[in-house]
């Protein structure tokens, strides 16, 4: 599994309460419509995990394969829990109607550190932009940081 320390090997408090670890809290975390943004799963666990990948998949979660593990017994899986819900292009449209404004949207592509993205996004907060958009792969993700 993936390492969710900080720096100094210690778990970040916030990003701790986010983590859903194991199988069966992953699952119902799933089919109760919990926001969760990245599942991490080991590729050689078996079992339950198809199933994981089964609901992440029809509810467009992105799902990570990774080897290493650290801390915690995992059962082979654990679960980002997303900080904030993702909206359509539409829906961001959508508000710039409401508003009566011409949309003003930022457009991510590839940011890798979670701080440049967070800095991104109070900078389009402050500037009046209505949305940005970050892609759901090859980019950090919202969390606490």
């Amino acid at each position: 599994m993936s390492n969710y320390q900080d720096k100094n090997n210690n778990l970040d408090e916030e990003n701790e309460m986010q983590l859903i670890i194991g199988r069966n809290p992953v699952i119902e975390a799933l089919k109760a419509n919990k926001l969760i943004d990245t599942i991490y799963i080991n590729p050689e666990a078996k079992g339950s995990i198809t199933l994981i990948c089964r609901l992440a998949k029809e509810k467009g979660i992105n799902v990570k394969r990774v080897t290493e593990s650290r801390g915690a017994s995992h059962q082979g899986v654990i679960a980002m829990g997303a900080c904030a819900e993702y909206v359509s292009p539409e829906d961001i449209l959508s508000i710039a109607n409401e508003k009566g404004e011409d949309p003003f949207i930022i457009i991510c592509d590839e940011i890798e550190d979670p701080h440049n993205l967070g800095a991104i996004i109070r900078t389009a907060e402050a500037a009046g932009a209505h949305g940005v958009i970050i892609p759901k792969r090859r980019s950090a993700s919202l969390n606490a940081t």
